[in-house]
């Protein structure tokens, strides 16, 4: 069932103080909190769900407001402070809002869930996608997803590569040369869940994320 937050946009409020004072709607979700005092500093509400985003060198803190069950697993809206929109559905990009370039109404076809994936060599699927500004509908595109080792240039804070499973997802015949995705899985509660993900939504915007604050015992987090 769709739910909303109780008290969801106080909270955005309250990460909005925290940071750098009034932010303008045409900045990015990135910008949002600039460079002090820090993402990491922030006294978080125990109550709500976070996700810490990183691009360029900025971090910033983004909220759950909705989670919308499907039957290939939740849907996630995560916000920031400002009201760039990140939806996540399995750790993947199902759309963006508000950022310098948008992937709006992402789709997947033939794509495998992680339990699969985990137990195989690799996966291909199909993922076709609308990019703004240019108004480009219907991008389609082949994606090839394998196992790695654990990277050792991710984004990751609290918590090391090598205690996660990494996968990497590569678009198959790629004149735009979008670097690769990658994904960092844990098993929790015996289910795989990411826990770390990047993907680049143009060669040079690329976006991080990790389930906030890491908690190796919890099954909070992008799923």
């Amino acid at each position: 069932m769709r739910y909303l937050r109780k008290s969801f946009w106080f909270t955005l409020l309250a990460l909005s103080l925290a940071g750098c004072g009034h932010t303008p709607v045409t900045r990015t979700l990135f910008d949002t909190f600039g460079k002090a005092p820090g993402v990491d500093a922030i006294n978080l509400n125990p109550a709500y769900r976070y996700l810490r985003v990183s691009v360029g060198g900025r971090d910033a803190l983004l909220v759950l407001g909705y989670s919308d069950p499907t039957t290939t697993g939740p849907i996630e809206t995560w916000y920031s402070s400002a009201g760039e929109v990140l939806k996540l559905h399995n750790g993947r990009i199902f759309s963006t809002v508000g950022l310098r370039i948008d992937w709006r109404a992402v789709t997947y076809t033939e794509l495998p869930s992680w339990s699969d994936v985990m137990s195989s060599s690799s996966a291909q699927f199909m993922r076709k996608r609308d990019k703004m500004p240019g108004h480009r509908f219907g991008i389609s595109e082949t994606v090839m997803l394998y196992p790695v080792k654990p990277p050792s240039d991710a984004r990751l804070v609290g918590v090391t590569a090598k205690e996660l499973t990494w996968f990497e997802e590569t678009v198959q015949a790629n004149p735009k040369r979008l670097p690769s995705a990658r994904y960092g899985l844990s098993v929790r509660n015996g289910v795989p869940t990411v826990i770390y993900g990047e993907q680049c939504l143009a060669p040079d915007l690329c976006i991080a994320w990790q389930a906030w604050p890491v908690s190796p015992q919890s099954s909070a987090g992008p799923s």
